[in-house]
């Protein structure tokens, strides 16, 4: 189904959204980077669960920190080439304001979306 462009007011609010996503995203990266200190291996100090379950939150700091970090890579793309979002990467159609509202970065339409998942 095809998609209306976005309006430049529609453009501009999807944009200062994406702004303060920004921002909470980069606060959110600085707390997940202070969380991911080495562990300390003394057995006498911790037991041995007790570290194993801090290196596995340790682990799933690290990794939620790589997923930041690329959502942040991409808000920023966005913002090199403000003129080309809101269009399909495959198909160079409007991706649509209500795909927009709900997943910002998104690249794709719905359509060529599907058919990427369905591959």
């Amino acid at each position: 189904m095809k998609q209306a462009p976005l309006s430049s007011d529609e453009r501009a609010q999807l944009l200062t959204k994406l702004k303060q996503e920004l921002n909470e995203l980069e606060q959110q990266l600085e707390l997940a980077h202070s969380r991911g200190a080495p562990v300390i291996l003394d057995q006498q100090a911790v037991g041995r669960v007790s570290r194993i379950d801090a290196i596995q939150q340790q682990e799933m700091a690290q990794a939620s920190e790589v997923l930041m970090q690329q959502h942040i890579v991409r808000i920023k793309q966005i913002f090199l080439d403000t003129d080309e979002y809101g269009f399909c990467l495959e198909c160079g159609e409007p991706i649509g304001l209500g795909r927009l509202t709900i997943h910002p970065t998104a690249e794709m339409c719905i359509g060529c979306q599907s058919e990427a998942e369905n591959c």
